[in-house]
């Protein structure tokens, strides 16, 4: 685990549900949570690329997080959210959307519940991972954004990037 990334307080995380896993994304990124809504998809856009939300007037890039992952995709559901997040990526604000099977809970978690990410035995790049926390008896997967959006992603979901 990265120790300049790690703070000896608590910190809150919006805790999502994707498939069977638990992942966690720090409330100070999370702008807001959103209920599913029509996304305007993007040509020659990636494969986990779902498209272009309207965010009160914003055009928000949205990715769907489990084709990220390398998980299956599934049917939207009533659980399904998009959570806005504000990410900084080569020092530059960007708002991004991810979607996600379930949103469950704002939780902390401190120094003491959180181990180093392994690096095997999960299905998905273990380098999107920051640490593995523990709440109420349940693993968490706290993920390292700036890794699982890196600069080259965001190059490809940025409109002005785009080619017909």
């Amino acid at each position: 685990m990265n120790d300049s990334a790690v703070s000896h307080d608590p910190a809150q995380y919006v805790t999502i549900g994707m498939d069977r896993e638990i992942f966690a994304l720090p409330v100070r990124n999370v702008r807001e949570i959103l209920d599913m809504q029509p996304i305007t998809r993007l040509p020659h856009a990636p494969p986990f690329m779902a498209g272009m939300i309207d965010v009160r007037g914003m055009s928000v890039p949205t990715i769907d997080l489990r084709v990220k992952l390398g998980l299956p995709a599934v049917p939207v559901t009533e659980s399904t959210r998009i959570v806005v997040l504000d990410l900084f990526i080569d020092g530059q604000p960007r708002p991004m959307g991810i979607i996600a099977d379930r949103v469950i809970e704002v939780t902390s978690m401190g120094d003491q519940e959180m181990e180093a990410a392994p690096d095997v035995g999960v299905r998905w790049r273990s380098d999107y991972i920051r640490a593995i926390g523990r709440v109420n008896g349940a693993f968490v997967i706290v993920f390292d954004l700036s890794r699982l959006f890196s600069s080259e992603d965001t190059a490809l979901l940025d409109p002005s990037c785009q080619t017909s």
